[in-house]
């Protein structure tokens, strides 16, 4: 498959870019990792395939509205953490949702 081929394919399937759908589904795992781990952002950040913490942290601030940091404290890190065998959606990031306090 050309690259042009496959660009197409992405669109039609995804409704965006290669480059936009892969972002979103970095994201998605970012804030899965933020929200369910003690991981520093940087470890965040490589984990998701970006070498620089704090262009990670620029791209992360732009596209979700707060920085990194903002974001893990807002989800208070209710869950216990792991890697997970699915693919998020990234029209449909995981939520998190708190545990109730008992």
């Amino acid at each position: 498959m050309t690259f042009a081929g496959l660009r197409a394919a992405v669109r039609r399937g995804a409704g965006r870019s290669p480059k936009d759908y892969l972002l979103g589904i970095r994201l998605g795992r970012a804030k899965e990792l933020l929200a369910a781990t003690e991981l520093p952002v940087a470890a965040v950040a490589r984990g998701v395939g970006y070498d620089d913490p704090a262009y990670f942290s620029r791209l992360f601030t732009r596209r979700v509205g707060m920085a990194p940091v903002r974001f893990r404290e807002q989800q208070g890190r209710t869950l216990s953490g792991g890697w997970s065998d699915r693919m998020p959606d990234p029209d449909d990031p995981p939520v998190i949702e708190p545990r109730n306090a008992t």
